[in-house]
């Protein structure tokens, strides 16, 4: 145990001393800010809030802010590694008594841990300060987006949606070959974030909605946003179906990806 305090603490000064990794860490406030604060501000100021275009922005933002936490701390956790790699760090674990898999294990916990809390902050801080901002006009009344929202929802959200870390995170190294490839693949990786969103639209409110699940953070985000528009279509599972195929997903694609990373480095 005593070892992985040591290589814990390793790691944080890690994060501290590289701002990319820095700044990842501290995103999930700095969206916080932007959708729960500022984002309602500006729609207040210039925007009709029963026009369609404000209905859509909000529905947008709000999906974005649910899929963000996971994909955040996957591109911590591929850029840690990436960094491993570039500077042969991984050659002096695999001597060690942790090994190679045992620390890429510890750092995909940890990252986890951090996705969760990056969910926490998102969901949970916009419930707390956006509420009331975050409501949309229907033909049948307005529905507030947040309001269907108890904590343990929040937090069954944040602990399966941070599972997208862990398969964000070792799915970059695998790719890139450093972090200069490993930041391109971020940049455009991040529309990934953005295909939940196409659950939106009328082409995927049947069973074709389905086929976005290719995307594994489809699954949470799509649960949530059933409970919050109160969704009674008869293609739609019920929360728990896509939260249990997201975790069963996330699980199965993170454990091939992580067999694939530790074979393709080949270090035992």
């Amino acid at each position: 145990m005593k070892k992985y305090f040591s290589l814990f603490r390793y790691e944080m000064k890690t994060i501290l001393k590289e701002p990319m990794n820095l700044f990842m860490v501290f995103y999930p406030f700095l969206m916080l800010f932007l959708t729960g604060f500022l984002l309602p501000a500006i729609l207040e100021r210039t925007a009709d809030p029963d026009a369609p275009a404000t209905r859509i922005t909000l529905l947008i933002s709000f999906v974005i802010t649910l899929a963000i936490g996971g994909y955040a701390s996957g591109v911590l956790l591929g850029f840690s590694l990436l960094e491993n790699k570039d500077e042969k760090t991984l050659l002096n674990i695999a001597v060690s008594p942790v090994r190679v898999s045992g620390y890429t294990l510890f750092k995909i916990l940890y990252c986890f841990v951090i996705g969760i809390i990056s969910n926490l902050v998102l969901l949970g801080g916009m419930i707390l300060i956006a509420k009331d901002s975050y409501v949309i006009g229907t033909p049948l009344g307005p529905i507030g987006l947040l309001d269907p929202f108890g904590w343990g929802e929040v937090l069954v959200f944040s602990v399966v949606s941070g599972m997208f870390g862990p398969t964000i995170g070792l799915i970059l190294p695998m790719i890139a070959k450093n972090k200069i490839e490993g930041f391109a693949l971020m940049k455009s990786g991040g529309i990934i974030v953005m295909i939940p969103a196409l659950a939106l639209l009328p082409a995927f409110q049947d069973g074709k909605q389905y086929l976005l699940g290719i995307v594994p953070i489809f699954w949470p985000v799509k649960a949530l946003l059933n409970l919050s528009l109160g969704s009674v279509n008869p293609a739609d599972l019920n929360y728990w179906g896509y939260m249990a195929i997201a975790a069963g997903y996330q699980v199965l694609i993170a454990f091939v990806c992580f067999r694939i990373f530790i074979k393709k480095i080949e270090l035992r």
